[in-house]
């Protein structure tokens, strides 16, 4: 009768696939050890485990990405962009950031505020600055492409996370199933190399 070692015989590419077929858990095998069928569960748990993370990885960078994206197109039409003037010299702050005092009219009020200006900038310039819904200084209006980063970036950690995750517990525990194993292989040695006389005792 030709076994499946005969037939399948281990070579090539294809030894890994036919290491896993071999190992798989509900082979009739008696050479199989109960160890060795929990590990092949668990290698077949962290795999389903890995192709989920997909789906799941993929429907949060969709969630993050539409929140972002709201979230961007409502700070956006909050701001509004006024012509403002240098009014003192600008200063240096580090080697390449340059800061100035401006001042402008919005509605007939003004306003002031120290905002980057140019390396060329003067008293006298006109700058855009960019105002908030209570009438502050603040940055720009984002892209739209920070909400489909923002989305990549969640799907990326959660489906690289699950996966490490995944890993570092496939090896922790084959690692204590090997030691487990070594144990029983030495306490077998013992028993095989046990002088005669015990046994006769």
């Amino acid at each position: 009768m030709l076994s499946e070692d005969s037939v399948f015989p281990v070579s090539g590419a294809w030894s890994p696939l036919l290491r896993v077929w071999w190992l798989r858990p509900w082979r009739p095998n008696p050479l199989l050890r109960p160890l060795d069928r929990i590990e092949a569960v668990l290698r077949i748990i962290v795999v389903v485990a890995v192709l989920v993370a997909i789906p799941v990885a993929g429907t949060l960078g969709t969630t993050a990405y539409t929140g972002a994206a709201a979230r961007i197109r409502t700070e956006n039409a909050a701001k509004s962009a006024v012509s403002a003037v240098i009014t003192e010299e600008p200063q240096l702050m580090s080697s390449h950031l340059l800061e100035a005092r401006v001042q402008w009219l919005r509605d007939g009020r003004p306003g002031t505020a120290t905002v980057r200006v140019r390396g060329s900038a003067a008293i006298g310039d006109h700058v855009t600055v960019w105002l908030g819904p209570e009438g502050a200084p603040t940055g720009p209006p984002q892209p739209s492409n920070v909400a489909a980063m923002t989305g990549i970036g969640v799907g990326v950690v959660v489906l690289s996370g699950t996966w490490v995750v995944a890993w570092l517990l496939l090896q922790g525990t084959v690692w204590l199933l090997e030691r487990r194993r070594r144990m029983q292989w030495d306490q077998q040695w013992r028993n095989l190399n046990r002088p005669i006389t015990e046994d006769r005792q």
